[in-house]
């Protein structure tokens, strides 16, 4: 019985002393041999070479990566740029010309033997008499135009010459443009009082159709000629040399017939 509690005692001693023992890292037994010792240094030696080698890889990629972030960037942008350039508004009515139309220019007159017959046509058709209209079409031939297209083609300034004196007006063209996607002529038009080359105030309203390519404009509430309203289409034939404007006098007087004519100038400098 003695000898069975001593054992006992033993046992428990063992037991208590591997417990309170530290949780420490096993020592690394130590090297063989020099050679051991000298692969296991070139071993130590090679893992700190390499592990900024490491570092520089991560760097790199990081540099990489926000390069091509850069680079996406740049091409969005660059494709928003160019849908902006190349894209039109939509509808039948714009407030601004296509891109590649542009009315600005300095003009003369283009008067042939036709356009006389038709010149007086015109104006016998306004009611005026013989004895003026052959001293306007006698001096027709003088007239000349310079014509500014802004802001897109949102404002077209005109200036025309001729025997009589100058008349300068600025039409302001309302409609669908890139920003604006709808637009209602009954609420939503460009209104601008202009004075005629008759020295009357009258609305003016304008915008662009076709696509852009043809400038069109009223002159409504004038009172001369019987009353009624101008109505004249512009835009570019023969690749921008010739300047074509196709006016038509709408009669208040509905029994009354249209007055119309096509007006057509040269670009200075051109030839036909």
């Amino acid at each position: 019985i003695n000898n069975l509690k001593q054992d006992t005692i033993n046992t428990f001693d063992a037991v208590a002393s591997t417990l309170s023992e530290p949780l420490t890292t096993p020592t690394a037994p130590k090297p063989a041999s020099s050679t051991a010792s000298s692969s296991s240094t070139m071993e130590q030696s090679a893992s700190k070479e390499s592990a900024p080698s490491v570092v520089a890889s991560t760097t790199i990629s990081s540099a990489v990566i926000e390069k091509e972030k850069t680079s996406t960037r740049g091409n969005t942008a660059a494709a928003a740029a160019v849908d902006a350039a190349t894209a039109v508004p939509v509808g039948d009515r714009w407030a601004i010309s296509h891109p590649d139309v542009d009315l600005s220019g300095e003009w003369n007159m283009i008067v042939t033997d036709e356009f006389k017959k038709d010149y007086d046509e015109y104006l016998k058709q306004l009611g005026q008499p013989m004895i003026v209209r052959s001293v306007a079409v006698g001096i027709i031939s003088m007239t000349t135009e310079e014509t500014k297209q802004l802001d897109q083609g949102r404002k077209l300034w005109i200036r025309g010459v001729n025997a009589r004196g100058v008349w300068e007006r600025t039409l302001e063209a309302s409609g669908t443009c890139y920003q604006r996607h709808s637009h209602d002529p009954e609420t939503d038009a460009t209104l601008v009082p202009v004075e005629t080359a008759d020295s009357e105030t009258v609305v003016a309203e304008s915008w662009w159709e076709d696509q852009g390519t043809v400038h069109r404009s009223w002159l409504r509430g004038g009172v001369k000629y019987g009353g009624g309203d101008f109505e004249s289409k512009r835009y570019l034939e023969q690749d921008g040399k010739v300047l074509v404007c196709e006016s038509t006098f709408h009669p208040k007087d509905t029994t009354r017939a249209k007055a119309k004519i096509a007006w057509r100038f040269l670009r200075t400098g051109e030839s036909l």
